[in-house]
């Protein structure tokens, strides 16, 4: 007497809306899975800096500083590439020896190194008379002290006319000068 008996028609009707609820849900569930999807990363990881001063250490004291417009620098940041370079200065003994101005450098962060391209002026501090020199291409080697400019050269030293060279190379811990092409006037001391 107390035994419910269900009805073939209600227990189908029960099975046909518990499949379709459970249909809809598994639907709803794949839809809404696609729908907050992250695009992949970018194959490009180069990160970007706009307006700022970069610089480099070594152990003791420093070895350069700039003032930039933009760099763009690989994902470790080792190797940057600064666009138009300005109120640069290199390092000798952990005191400013030369301030430089440049279009655009490539500089390794972990030796210090960089390359110059495009125009770039170059003035050394505490001398007198101040040496100047603009050229177009630039190599600074940290490791060892040297600075090549490959391309003409024009040098001022304080005479009246400027000495026009096609390369130079300059040693800074030695002073040695490696010169050719050269034209204008020299005043050897």
């Amino acid at each position: 007497m107390g035994q419910t008996r269900w009805r073939p028609r209600v227990v189908k009707r029960i099975i046909i809306i518990t499949a379709l609820a459970l249909f809809g849900f598994v639907a709803y569930g794949i839809y809404d899975a696609g729908r907050n999807e992250r695009p992949t990363p970018l194959a490009n990881t180069n990160i970007s800096f706009s307006k700022g001063r970069a610089s480099g250490q070594r152990v003791k004291f420093r070895s350069w500083s700039a003032d930039y417009d933009k760099i763009v620098s690989n994902a470790d940041q080792t190797i940057l590439d600064i666009q138009n370079v300005r109120n640069g200065t290199i390092f000798k003994n952990g005191k400013p020896y030369m301030h430089v101005r440049a279009a655009h450098m490539t500089v390794n962060t972990i030796t210090h190194d960089f390359a110059e391209t495009g125009p770039m002026h170059a003035e050394t501090v505490g001398t007198v008379p101040a040496r100047t020199f603009d050229t177009d291409s630039a190599v600074w080697n940290d490791a060892l002290q040297t600075l090549t400019l490959a391309k003409r050269v024009v040098i001022h030293s304080g005479s009246d006319d400027p000495l026009t060279v096609g390369s130079l190379t300059l040693d800074i811990k030695t002073g040695a000068v490696d010169i050719h092409d050269v034209e204008g006037p020299v005043r050897i001391k």
